[in-house]
């Protein structure tokens, strides 16, 4: 074996014990308590309504910029770190969930964590963070918001549905934008996710941001990926070990269900679970405002996806590392593409 096969193999190996806990839990978790024909009634709605057959047209943004205030400012290295929380005013497009989707009240606000020089007319860089992440001290960590900041940027922290203050509060729904037996909901959080994000855009240029890029890893590189797909308003798209289908590891396949799943009801389970891969779209973007950085042994984002997207949309700056998900060999590799890749769009 080469040592770049054996790099990767390590790198798989270590995603195959982080997804070995969620499988070994299952059997606890509890059975989710609907009947077939509740269930396919919900995922009905996207066949019928042609969603899966026009991806696109799920999504919608919002016609203005949501209404926002700065509920806390802080100083930061000679500016400030701001807090912003905006209406998300987003319904879920399924009238048989829309009910449900609605009662998670801390889902209503939106939020934005803003580091700024406060003088106006800074380039930004929008981060997304990963699945059941967004804590900001971790984000900054992630997503290096010291040293972005101290070259001029402000940067920004993108809020997704569910997540963080957004969160339900309980630990065993901390998941639940990503549920495996509910494809429904799933869909639902990932069109408000990007209706929210366009609204985030809309915030940050009115408060004097000429350009806004967009940053992604894991979960919030898949996000990146859709809302290119979606939208031209994004400087650039940054995506960072991205998920691009969510059929590996977490497809509906995994679900525990009350009932049989036949060949049949597995097919529109499918499409409404892959309606949302950015692997349904091509870029609005042109080539040389797109990056991607991935590993080859990923198996928590799987490489096979990544590299389909890659030659679907034509990626030229495209860097595939050695490693997987969470251990990645010459991790540095990662920073430096990055940054070559702000150089080349003038934001540095």
């Amino acid at each position: 074996m080469d040592n770049r096969k054996f790099k990767d193999n390590a790198g798989s190996l270590v995603d195959r014990v982080f997804l070995s806990i969620p499988k070994l839990a299952r059997p606890f978790r509890p059975v989710r308590k609907i009947t077939r024909a509740e269930y396919e009634r919900e995922i009905d709605f996207y066949i019928d309504e042609g969603y899966a057959d026009r991806p696109a047209s799920f999504f919608t943004f919002p016609s203005r910029t949501p209404e926002y205030s700065i509920i806390d400012r802080r100083p930061y290295h000679g500016g400030e770190s701001q807090l912003i929380r905006y209406a998300s005013g987003y319904t879920a497009k399924n009238p048989l969930i829309r009910d449900k989707y609605a009662s998670y009240e801390a889902n209503h606000s939106g939020y934005l964590v803003r580091w700024t020089h406060g003088d106006g007319n800074r380039k930004t860089v929008l981060c997304h963070h990963g699945y059941m992440l967004g804590e900001p001290r971790q984000a900054r960590k992630m997503f290096r918001v010291n040293k972005l900041f101290s070259e001029g940027l402000d940067v920004a922290l993108f809020i997704a549905p569910f997540h963080w203050k957004r969160g339900t509060g309980t630990l065993s729904q901390r998941g639940i934008y990503l549920q495996p037996d509910d494809p429904a909901m799933t869909c639902e959080c990932v069109g408000q996710a990007m209706h929210d994000l366009f609204g985030a855009f809309c915030i940050l240029k009115d408060l004097g941001s000429p350009e806004t890029g967009l940053i992604g890893a894991s979960l919030g590189g898949y996000n990146t990926a859709l809302f290119i797909g979606l939208s031209d308003v994004a400087a650039f798209g940054a995506m960072m070990v991205p998920a691009v289908n969510f059929s590996k590891p977490l497809g509906p396949g995994t679900a525990r269900l009350p009932f049989r799943v036949d060949d049949v009801l597995r097919e529109k389970i499918r499409r409404v679970w892959e309606l949302h891969s950015p692997l349904n779209l091509m870029p609005k973007l042109p080539q040389e405002k797109l990056l991607v950085v991935a590993s080859r042994g990923d198996r928590v984002c799987p490489f096979e996806y990544v590299e389909a997207l890659c030659e679907k949309w034509g990626i030229i700056n495209r860097h595939f590392l050695y490693g997987g998900h969470w251990l990645v060999f010459d991790s540095g590799a990662r920073g430096r593409a990055w940054r070559a890749f702000l150089r080349e769009r003038g934001f540095i």
